[in-house]
């Protein structure tokens, strides 16, 4: 490619883009506030590139982020009749996100240590680093182990003591040890899980997390909600 990309401002007008808001938690319209585009081709012309940038405004929440699109003229998708329906773009957002999946509403109900990984989890997750995302996964698994105190010396072992201090069912311990050994995978052997492995490991550890730490403070909640008032004084004589 050559070295001097054009580059120029663009005026996005009534322009929309849909995709993923990390708010509204699924992909809604966003309204294009400004773009920048910069384009490049090959010596003799052949490829050309191109990325994008756009300063965008979800138009649900009105939430503001930064959205990039790459494309090559190399990357042409096909329909299922193996005819051409345009170039494949390739869509990166700022801060990261995917649709469907936002942070857990009641985070701050988790202890500290096991909030900061799940957090960080997301955020890999969300930023497709596969390979850290199921790491994160059995970090976050043994922090739970650790906050609870679970015996045993190996992963396997305290996982299997949440069963015994009735945190979670035996099913619930078997889809643990699928993310245990999903985490190994990716840590011993830096082998990237599919997208969908991944989203469903997160989904289950959401619920144990729910299951351990956010149900029982609403039930907590609900309890002291629900105790009647002392009655009232006599006076003394």
């Amino acid at each position: 490619m050559s070295r001097t990309a054009k580059i120029k401002i663009v005026d996005p007008k009534a322009e929309e883009i849909w995709t993923a808001c990390g708010s509204c938690g699924k992909e809604t319209a966003h309204k294009v506030l400004a773009k920048v585009s910069e384009s490049d081709e090959s010596p003799g012309g052949e490829i050309q590139v191109w990325n994008e940038y756009h300063i965008v405004q979800c138009q649900g929440c009105k939430t503001v982020s930064f959205c990039e699109e790459t494309g090559c003229s190399e990357d042409m998708e096909y329909d299922s009749e193996g005819e051409p329906v345009g170039y494949a773009v390739t869509q990166k957002l700022y801060p990261g996100r995917v649709a469907g999946r936002p942070l857990l509403e009641e985070i701050y109900d988790l202890p500290h240590g096991v909030a900061k990984i799940y957090k960080q989890t997301h955020e890999a997750l969300c930023g497709k680093l596969s390979v850290l995302a199921g790491i994160g996964l059995r970090i976050i698994v043994e922090a739970v182990c650790s906050e609870r105190n679970a015996s045993g010396r190996e992963l396997k072992e305290r996982i299997d003591d949440l069963v015994n201090q009735g945190l979670v069912t035996k099913d619930g311990a078997d889809i643990l040890h699928s993310i245990r050994l999903l985490g190994n995978k990716a840590a011993h052997e830096t082998q990237a899980n599919t997208e969908d492995e991944l989203y469903a490991a997160f989904e289950v550890v959401e619920h144990v997390l729910k299951a351990v730490y956010i149900i029982p403070k609403k039930a907590q909640k609900l309890r002291k909600s629900k105790t009647p008032p002392p009655p009232p004084r006599r006076p003394t004589s």
